[in-house]
């Protein structure tokens, strides 16, 4: 098994939240891009937060990337 140091699993962290949230609101249905991210964070094992699921994001980093990803949502 692959050890993490706390820094890579805090990026991690914030990457996949920010996709979660971005590909949940944006994905074009279940044969989608978006859909099968969606798909492929929960394979990995992520579950986002309950105050992610209600729209609030967990952390500003989260945040700074979701507003970074809107430029493709029309790729989703």
């Amino acid at each position: 098994m692959r050890e993490w140091d706390e820094d890579t699993l805090l990026a991690r962290f914030e990457l996949y939240g920010a996709l979660w949230a971005f590909c949940s609101r944006w994905h074009g249905g279940q044969s989608s891009r978006g859909y099968r991210i969606l798909s492929r964070l929960t394979r990995a094992g992520y579950s986002p937060g309950i105050g992610l699921q209600a729209g609030r994001f967990e952390s500003d980093e989260q945040r700074d990337i979701y507003r970074a990803l809107l430029v493709y949502r029309h790729k989703v």
